[in-house]
């Protein structure tokens, strides 16, 4: 079967148990993979991508090499691992200048600072195009699974829902950002949450969201539960930029690239995580809750499944 027959997510299934360990502290096809050491879980996360699909209008190598390390941090993050180091393996064709690859690694290792890792070297290639893949690597005591039960709540942490996908739609149509600084903010730079780290022991279970909310929901489900949204987190930039409530909310699930994590809270949990989640800075925002059944919901309309996907239909803008 070709691969744009078979998808992205079955496709997965597939390839993720192989020479997975048994005792691993997360399952196979989770947002990071890991092994014990000790009482502690060492996880991995490699995460690539060509230069073409991600750099926005107006991004340049800098904040492209930024977003590569955002990218694999939000998983290890979204896992409650702290990440430690990053490698990085360049795809550079022969004719590129030297400034524009020392600045792709000079924005990686500005985020990789800002999370309190490093960089450790990597590897360089010859290629047709630009291309980056990232590793990072995390250390965690209690990793947080993709796991839910009926009557959890979801709760968004951070606050880039809807303001990425206004930047990627922005790009797509030729809009400027003048005015939406928080927007570009967030396309540009956006950085993980080390925030969630202070959530550590409360959270049934996690997810990070990159390939747009709605998708991530839907993966949720997949887990045999029914999502019941009852709102979005609507910010006023992003309603200004979509001139719509029904645009915006479009924003919020199908946008992409928050790299931000869905959180899955038992309900006697809740008034303590709200608790470390200010003292931390850390916004959150409950979206609704898990029950009996299937699917993803928004006021008792049926949420389309749309995003990002390498294989098979193309919904999505940018991949995660």
């Amino acid at each position: 079967m070709r691969l744009r027959e078979l998808g992205e997510r079955a496709l997965l299934r597939r390839l993720a148990p192989l020479g997975y360990p048994e005792e691993a502290p997360l399952p196979p096809g989770d947002d990071a993979g890991g092994v014990w050491v000790g009482e502690e879980a060492w996880l991995l996360k490699t995460d690539g991508f060509l230069y073409r699909e991600v750099a926005l209008r107006g991004m340049g190598p800098s904040e492209v090499g930024f977003r590569g390390v955002a990218a694999a941090a939000s998983d290890l993050l979204a896992k409650m691992g702290r990440p430690l180091g990053f490698t990085l393996g360049l795809f550079l064709p022969e004719d590129l200048e030297e400034a524009f690859a020392v600045d792709l690694v000079r924005g990686a290792a500005e985020a990789a600072s800002r999370l309190g890792a490093f960089l450790l070297g990597g590897d360089t290639n010859r290629g047709e195009e630009v291309a980056l893949v990232v590793s990072g690597f995390a250390l965690a005591s209690r990793p947080l699974p993709r796991e839910a039960l009926p009557g959890d709540l979801v709760y968004l942490a951070g606050d880039r829902w809807g303001r990425t996908g206004a930047a990627i739609r922005a790009h797509y149509e030729g809009r400027s950002l003048e005015g939406f600084p928080e927007i570009r903010k967030a396309a540009f730079y956006p950085l993980p949450r080390l925030g969630l780290l202070a959530l550590a022991g409360l959270p049934r279970g996690s997810l990070d969201s990159s390939d747009g909310l709605a998708e991530t929901l839907w993966q949720l489900s997949e887990l045999g539960v029914r999502v019941e949204l009852e709102g979005l987190p609507l910010y006023p930039d992003v309603l200004a930029f979509a001139g719509s409530l029904e645009e915006a909310e479009g924003l919020v699930l199908f946008g992409g690239e928050e790299f931000e994590a869905v959180l899955l809270l038992p309900p006697e949990r809740e008034a303590e995580a709200l608790r470390r989640a200010e003292a931390a800075g850390l916004p959150l925002f409950r979206a609704g809750r898990v029950g009996e059944g299937e699917g993803v919901w928004l006021r008792g309309e049926r949420v389309p499944r749309r995003g990002y996907a390498h294989f098979g239909p193309r919904e999505g803008l940018l991949p995660g």
